[in-house]
C-alpha cells in the first residue's frame, strides 16, 4: 500500500552551502522521487536556488534577512496556492518567517529543523512557532531540552546520505597530481567552512608538529568563510605553504575525502556532521573530536567500540600523534574503518532518513485529521 501523496513546504535562508543545505536537498529530492509534491523556498541569491533551477523543480523565494510586509503576503500567498499541507523549516530564520506569513492558518503543521548543538537563547520560539522539532542527533535533542524546548515536541532523525560511489585509486592520482605531490606522500583532508568553530588553526598547528616527524606531507582544507586570511597568516608565520593548501568552497569534496590517507574534523561544536559521516562510508580513517553528535557517530551505538581516532583535549603535538597513527597501515586500523564504514552505511542512510521524515509527516496530518469533521486521507 502506497503512503498518501502530500504537499510539503521546503524552506531555508542561507545563500551559501553546507551540510544544512545538503541535508535539505538530499531530503527534498528523495521525497520528490516518492511523489510527493515539494515547494521549496529560499534565497534568490543562494547556492541551493541554482541548483533547484538546474534541476527545474517548483520555486518560491524568501530573504535570509527580515522580511517586510509585503515579502511575508507573498510568501502567504505562495504556500496557499502550492495547498501546503506541512512546512519544513531548516534554520531559525525560515522557522520565522514561515510562522509569521501562515498567521492564524492553524491547519499546515510547522517542523523545524535544528542543526547544531548550540545552546538555546529562547525556547520560545521553538514551543510557540513549531509543532515539532527534529533534532539530528540525541546530542541536539538534549541540548533543546535543556534550553526549555517541550519535549513532547522534539524527535530524533539522523541526517541521511548517499554512499559515494568513487574509486579511492582514481581519486588519489587526481588529488596528487593536482597538488603536485608524490603518490606516496600522506595526505590529509578537512572540509568546512572557514570559522571559528571549525578549530583549523589547531589543525594548522598540529602540521608544524607533523613537520618534524613526517618530512613529506600535505593537508589540504576545502571551504570558505570569514576566517580564510587569519588562516593564511598562520600558514606563513610557520611556513608551512608547502604542506598545507586552503583550496576553498569545492563543488566536489568527496572527490578529496576519497584521495586522503585520513580525515580530520577538528570542530568544536557539531549537531552531527554529514561529511564526517560521509568519510565513514567512503572508508577514509575519521580524526575528531567526541563533540556533541559526534560522540553518536566516533561509536558504535551498541557496544561502544571506536569508529575512529578521537582528538582529546587541545593540543595540536597531540593532534599531530593522532595524524601519524592513522595513516600506519595495521590490522587494527583496517578493522576500525571496516566497522566505520558498516556503521554508517546502517545508521545514516539516505533512505531511511526520507523514510523516517515521510513517516513523521503523514502522522502529523493523521492527527489533524483524526477526530474532525475532515475526510480522512486516503491510504490507497
Amino acid at each position: 500500500m502506497q503512503p498518501p501523496k502530500m504537499k510539503l513546504a521546503l524552506m531555508s535562508s542561507p545563500v551559501s552551502w553546507g551540510g544544512g543545505e545538503q541535508f535539505l536537498w538530499s531530503l527534498g529530492v528523495g521525497l520528490i522521487q516518492r511523489g510527493h509534491s515539494i515547494l521549496w523556498i529560499c534565497d534568490k541569491t543562494s547556492a541551493l536556488h541554482e541548483r533547484i533551477q538546474n534541476a527545474g523543480y517548483q520555486c518560491g523565494w524568501m530573504t535570509g534577512s527580515m522580511p517586510g510586509p509585503k515579502a511575508l503576503l507573498g510568501l502567504r500567498k505562495t504556500l496557499s496556492q502550492h495547498g501546503t499541507e506541512i512546512i519544513h523549516a531548516n534554520d531559525s530564520h525560515s522557522q520565522t518567517w514561515g510562522s509569521l506569513a501562515m498567521l492564524g492558518r492553524l491547519g499546515i503543521k510547522r517542523v523545524g529543523v535544528k542543526h547544531t548543538a548550540f545552546p538555546i537563547r529562547s525556547a520560545v520560539r521553538y514551543n510557540w512557532m513549531l509543532d515539532k522539532v527534529v533534532c539530528v542527533s540525541n546530542a541536539v535533542r538534549d541540548v533543546c531540552i535543556q534550553g526549555g524546548v517541550a519535549k513532547g515536541k522534539t524527535h530524533v532523525i539522523y541526517g541521511g546520505l548517499e554512499a559515494p560511489k568513487l574509486e579511492r585509486w582514481v581519486e588519489r592520482f587526481w588529488a596528487c597530481e593536482h597538488l603536485g605531490i608524490e603518490h606516496h606522500t600522506p595526505l590529509f583532508c578537512a572540509v568546512g567552512s572557514l570559522i571559528p568553530c571549525k578549530g583549523y588553526e589547531r589543525l594548522i598547528e598540529a602540521a608544524h608538529h607533523l613537520r618534524w616527524h613526517l618530512p613529506e606531507f600535505c593537508v589540504v582544507i576545502c571551504g570558505e568563510g570569514k576566517m580564510k586570511s587569519e588562516l593564511e597568516e598562520l600558514i606563513r608565520r610557520y611556513d608551512l605553504q608547502k604542506h598545507v593548501r586552503l583550496l576553498g568552497f569545492q563543488e566536489r569534496p568527496e572527490r578529496w575525502i576519497s584521495a586522503a590517507d585520513a580525515f580530520v574534523h577538528t570542530s568544536q561544536s557539531e549537531g552531527l556532521s554529514l561529511v564526517t559521516i560521509q568519510a565513514q562510508m567512503i572508508g577514509t580513517p575519521v580524526i575528531a573530536g567526541e563533540v556533541g553528535g559526534l560522540t553518536e557517530v566516533l561509536r558504535h551505538p551498541h557496544t561502544g567500540k571506536l569508529l575512529g581516532w578521537p582528538i582529546q583535549g587541545n593540543d595540536p603535538a597531540t593532534l599531530a600523534d593522532l595524524m601519524m597513527e592513522s595513516v600506519v597501515d595495521s590490522p587494527d586500523r583496517q578493522r576500525i574503518v571496516h566497522e566505520a564504514k558498516e556503521s554508517a552505511m546502517e545508521r545514516f542512510a539516505l533512505e531511511k532518513m526520507v523514510d523516517e521524515f515521510e513517516a513523521l509527516y503523514l502522522k502529523m496530518l493523521s492527527k489533524e485529521t483524526s477526530g474532525s469533521n475532515s475526510p480522512q486521507r486516503k491510504t490507497g
